[in-house]
This record gives structure tokens, sequence and C-alpha cells, in this order.
């Protein structure tokens, strides 16, 4: 078994980990944005894993769009939650 086959499993396992923990977070929650966020999160990790296993400028660009797209929920959460935690004027 060589080492791009070893990280392939691994980021196969990451995604599969991101499915799971997806589901976790959004029967815990009920936040659709807070499990996105989750799940994205363990494509970041198996896009840079990918990304090791063979580098390839088609994998960089992958995986900088599941980042810049995580940094958008990311951004969007935090400004959902400022948000929300305002006080109402009566």
């Amino acid at each position: 078994m060589s080492f791009g086959d070893v990280v392939e499993l691994g980021s196969t396992l990451a995604v599969g980990m991101g499915v799971v923990v997806t589901a976790a977070v959004l029967a815990a929650t009920r936040r659709p944005l807070a499990a996105l966020a989750a799940l994205l999160d363990f494509l970041v990790a198996a896009g840079l894993l990918h990304l090791a296993a063979d580098p390839t400028y088609l994998r960089a660009l992958s995986a900088g769009i599941v980042l810049a797209i995580r940094h958008l929920i990311s951004w969007t959460l935090r400004t959902d939650s400022q948000v929300l935690a305002r006080p109402r004027d009566p």
C-alpha cells in the first residue's frame, strides 16, 4: 500500500465522518447552516488530503473553492448570530 493509497483512504474516511457529524449536528441543533459548516470542515480536510496525495491544479482549485464556501458560511453564521443577539426595540 503506497502513501497515495493511504491518503486517499484517509480522505474517504474524512468524507464519511463528515456525513455522520453533519447528521448529528443537524439533529442536535436543528440549524442547517451549522450542519453545512461542519460538513464543509470535513470536506476541506478531505480536499487537502487529496492534494497531499497527488498535487494537481484541479485538486488545489477544488480545495480552494470548498474553503471559500466554508468561509462564506462561517461569516453568515456569525452575522446571523449577531443579528439574533441584538435586543429588539419596543
